[in-house]
């Protein structure tokens, strides 16, 4: 195997984790344990899958392959051997299972189904999944209060939820509060309360659907945790840790909200959600050069920061306003005995005073074995292609919007309709592409070649099989495979690791996208399935359109 990079030291385990293991995994729970039993369980470190993969790659088949019985059990017993853990200690992984997590910012959301392709009820009996519909949508402005307006889920929540589940599912935590790291208190006791008995229900019905629901706590078997998603955040935090940025003030969010509101109105743009960008919008792209051109006046280490924004990231960029603002306040509020402007404080900033580039919380940090999964096609153009084949499971919701909310509306509008549904898969093929950019830069996911030309069956099986050999090696081989680096000068012929020439091919191939044509494959000209979807549109249009009518009255 190629040669590993170092990677950083992780922190501390888990907090109480040893009380929590010998709890839990000593067979007999008056026996005392031996001094080579209390050295391996501090040298236990669980394995938890992380997924990622561009939309309509397959990642949750190929996860509920991993959560097989058979796959499972398979990956754990290697694990633990790897460990050189003894069974007397830790159990066997005899007849396991895995669990899915959702790593989807949509998927979380109650009543929100159309678009959000959230697992089928005989999808969920084969294999539990979890932090699927756990909250409710944030209530629409108009009639929303201010404890609604705050309640809206984010990542932190998501990443404390995810800790939570799998400690549970592990064996070795998810009993102590870890709400003392929300240094923010971004939401409240009652709505984590709320929110842990729904998680926790869903819980309780996974272990007594198992086949070990006849045991106890104390000799169940752990369970693989398998996170799979393409909220790139959520993902991000979960592997990296959680940043340190400053927490605005509700002064500064609203002068950086009303900032970009202006620059899109300006463009006559309507402001969208902030996962809808890069869209290929003209109009949107004129405002974002204009808003990412005045945050980057602002000081040298904010037009850094707009460099490393992955295609028009709207969010990101608010959140450079936010913390900006923030941080000039501050210091002008601090120097009461002394005239200084906002241009100069932005301007003579350093990094450390901005960020200090430290992130804590993260799965590794806390003691886990995260083994991260990039699933890359090989063919991005046939990936594309799959991708306008099922347009009824993409994203799209402002297209969508857009496209009900139009002006002068007319019946039976072919054209109109056409130019939506090609829209709505460019957005999507957008987001793919977005994807691909974001977790190249990540050096801790390693990438899956999928050949999108086999056969479904094929290529989930493959796909799990590569990974399920992958968590069967030891850490340092892992790494030495991960942190092989893609060095584009090595002379002709030299061999890369998999992962690294699947990641170098990846980005090869995306000079080559510009000829990519799109091409519809069932709402053609002329077909049944087409006059039906459009009537089902204008009647969609009908009654949204009479909905805003009431509104405006």
């Amino acid at each position: 195997m190629a040669s590993a990079r170092k990677r950083p030291a992780t922190s501390t385990l888990i907090p109480s984790r040893h009380s929590i293991i010998s709890r839990r995994f000593v067979a007999n729970a008056n026996e005392v344990m031996t001094h080579d039993q209390d050295n391996q369980l501090h040298q236990y470190r669980p394995l938890v899958i992380v997924l990622a993969g561009p939309t309509a790659v397959g990642k949750s088949d190929v996860a509920a392959e991993l959560c097989s019985h058979a796959m499972a059990t398979d990956i754990l017993s290697q694990h633990l051997k790897q460990q050189q853990i003894d069974h007397t200690t830790i159990p066997a992984a005899i007849n396991t299972r895995g669990h899915v997590i959702s790593a989807d910012s949509v998927q979380v959301y109650r009543g929100v189904n159309i678009g959000a392709n959230k697992p089928t009820m005989e999808e969920m009996e084969r294999t539990p999944h979890h932090l699927v519909n756990v909250v409710d949508p944030p209530k629409n402005d108009a009639i929303a209060t201010e404890s609604d307006k705050a309640s809206s889920y984010n990542a932190a929540d998501w990443m404390r939820d995810t800790r939570y589940v799998v400690g549970k599912l592990t064996m070795i935590g998810g009993d102590a509060d870890d709400e003392s790291e929300n240094g923010d208190k971004a939401e409240t006791a009652q709505e984590t309360l709320a929110r842990r008995k729904v998680i926790n229900a869903a819980l309780d019905q996974s272990m007594q659907d198992s086949d070990d629901k006849h045991q106890t706590e104390n000799t169940r078997q752990p369970i693989l945790p398998v996170v799979v998603g393409g909220t790139m955040m959520y993902l991000q935090w979960l592997v990296h840790g959680r940043p340190d940025a400053v927490r605005p003030t509700e002064e500064a969010v609203k002068r950086a909200d009303d900032a970009i509101v202006g620059f899109r109105q300006c463009a006559s743009v309507q402001p969208e959600s902030d996962g809808a960008n890069d869209n290929g919008d003209v109009m949107d792209a004129e405002a974002w050069k204009a808003a990412s051109t005045y945050v980057s006046s602002l000081g040298p280490i904010f037009n850094q920061r707009v460099e490393k924004l992955c295609g028009r990231d709207w969010y990101r960029l608010r959140r450079l306003l936010e913390v900006a603002y923030t941080i000039a306040s501050t210091k002008i509020q601090s120097a009461s005995n002394s005239v200084v402007t906002e241009e100069q404080i932005l301007r003579s900033l350093t990094e450390k005073e901005v960020y200090t580039g430290i992130r804590s919380g993260s799965l590794p940090d806390m003691g886990y074995d995260v083994r991260c999964f990039f699933l890359c096609p090989t063919d991005r153009m046939g990936h594309f292609h799959t991708v306008d084949q099922r347009l009824a499971r993409a994203i799209g919701y402002r297209q969508s919007l857009a496209y009900l909310k139009r002006d002068d509306a007319k019946m039976d509008d072919h054209n109109t309709f056409a130019d939506f549904v090609d829209d709505f898969a460019t957005a999507t093929r957008q987001y793919a592409k977005k994807q691909m950019q974001w977790f190249r830069k990540d050096g801790d996911f390693f990438f899956v070649p999928v050949n999108m030309e086999d056969d479904k069956a094929t290529r989930v099986k493959d796909t799990a099989s590569l990974i399920t050999d992958m968590c069967k090696v030891s850490r340092n081989d892992f790494e030495a495979e991960l942190y092989c680096i893609a060095d584009k000068g090595r002379a002709h012929g030299a061999t890369l690791s998999l992962s690294a020439q699947t990641k170098l091919d990846n980005e090869k191939q995306g000079k080559g996208m510009k000829f990519f044509v799109s091409k519809r494959v069932k709402l053609v000209d002329g077909s049944s399935d087409l006059a039906k979807v459009l009537a089902e549109a204008d009647e969609c249009t009908r009654k949204v359109q009479s909905l805003e009518t009431g509104k405006s009255k």
